[in-house]
């Protein structure tokens, strides 16, 4: 039987416990994998305050710490609203929205739950997509860190593509990028 959790999330709740720093989770595409990751290394507690799991954006604002506010921009978001929209396909439209998704969640969480921060995760596993154009798994990975009892920042954002439309491997992947 596989293990639930992966040696990088070991090492993200040492360093956050070596900080002194706290953590919550926003997933989408990985269905609750980081959170439970991080939940099955002991001591964890002490540094993870918990998590969400919004899957579907438009039935998730329960889950998006029922923020009306919050919830109502991700799902009016504009696919058009880019300066380049005109040139981008339907996916990578898609993709650039995950880059919204991602930041404003993980925000709201680091900012709304109070942990120094939030990692937010969105994107589309596999094996069917929508936008169609997709073949492959791809993941938008966010970090929000608030210091001083500031308002969060981002300090990390990056795109994960996989090489296949294998839902169970590109999960595993996506959480364990999200770790590092």
């Amino acid at each position: 039987m596989a293990s639930l959790s992966s040696p990088v999330f070991s090492r993200l709740v040492s360093a956050l416990k070596n900080q002194k720093a706290t953590l919550t989770v926003v997933e989408s595409c990985c269905g609750g994998l980081i959170n439970a990751s991080i939940m099955a290394v002991p001591g964890s507690s002490s540094v993870y305050w918990g998590g969400s799991i919004a899957y579907n954006t438009r039935r998730a604002k329960p889950f998006l710490l029922n923020d009306e506010k919050l919830h109502n921009s991700l799902v009016s978001y504009k696919q058009d609203s880019y300066a380049d929209a005109n040139k981008m396909s339907e996916a990578e439209r898609y993709i650039q929205s995950k880059l919204d998704w991602t930041s404003k969640t993980a925000l709201a969480f680091c900012n709304e739950v109070g942990t120094d921060y939030a990692i937010a995760e969105g994107g589309a596993s596999g094996p069917t997509f929508r936008p169609q154009e997709l073949d492959r798994g791809f993941c938008v990975i966010a970090i929000a860190e608030r210091t001083n009892g500031n308002d969060a920042k981002i300090v990390k954002q990056e795109i994960i593509h996989s090489p296949n439309a294998n839902r169970i491997a590109n999960m595993r992947l996506f959480a364990d990028q999200a770790a590092k």
